[in-house]
């Protein structure tokens, strides 16, 4: 009769031990990994382009149509997708910061040593 009960007890344990609920390695960056592009406008407006890897790194370009040049975008995204990204240097570039929300992507950016400011969209391509 122990035997029985040792047996029942054994399978109840590893019945309520298994494994469904197990989240696995949910890669927390992958939705927003890929190819992103769209505008800015304010002070300043333009274009800009960036990929985001698989750490939730941002990297790119953006293209000022009034100063008319190209400038290295360089940045993060956090997992729960908040865009951070420098245009240009740190010290004399713009700061983009924004929420991505599935594939599209809203926020503001700001340059104060040149006193410009603005908002900026886009999608994910």
């Amino acid at each position: 009769m122990k035997k029985l009960i040792c047996i029942f007890l054994l399978g109840t344990f590893l019945i309520s031990c298994s494994n469904d609920d197990d989240q696995g390695n949910v890669d927390p960056f992958e939705q927003y990994q890929g190819n992103w592009a769209g505008s800015y406008t304010g002070g300043d407006n333009g274009t800009w382009s960036a990929t985001i890897d698989s750490d939730g790194n941002v990297s790119g370009s953006a293209t000022s149509n009034v100063f008319s040049q190209t400038y290295n975008l360089e940045g993060t995204v956090s997992s729960e997708g908040v865009f951070t990204a420098t245009v240009g240097s740190a010290t004399s570039g713009a700061t983009f910061t924004g929420n991505i929300d599935g594939d599209n992507v809203t926020g503001t950016w700001i340059n104060s040593s040149a006193g410009l400011s603005g908002n900026w969209s886009g999608v994910k391509q």
